[in-house]
């Protein structure tokens, strides 16, 4: 109920009432919390390491890709270079054998 207000999931929400945390299974009602009872909802401090965490591997798989992205860059330029050089070759030897033979 608390998600779209708050932005944390139930399993991230921890509530606190008369300074002791509930349990998930508690109901409140069950507790002694009633109409204008001060409960405490507090995010869970393991489920923002892990927030934290995933941001990481985010970023971190973000930098991989740039970087995969420069490499196939470097790939494609290459290519292009060593198909020139192929068919250079290819042309020189072409040459080679119709001209070549005509100057023996």
């Amino acid at each position: 109920m608390l998600t779209r207000e708050t932005g944390l999931e139930a399993k991230e929400q921890r509530l606190l009432f008369r300074g002791k945390e509930k349990e998930d299974e508690e109901w409140l009602h069950m507790v002694g919390v009633k109409d204008m009872s001060k409960v405490i909802l507090l995010e869970d401090p393991a489920s923002k390491e892990r927030k934290l965490e995933e941001m990481q591997k985010r970023e971190d798989i973000l930098k991989a890709c740039e970087a995969i992205s420069g490499v196939r860059t470097q790939v494609d330029k290459l290519h292009k270079k060593v198909l020139f050089l192929v068919m250079e070759t290819q042309n020189l030897h072409w040459n080679f054998q119709n001209n070549g033979s005509n100057n023996i």
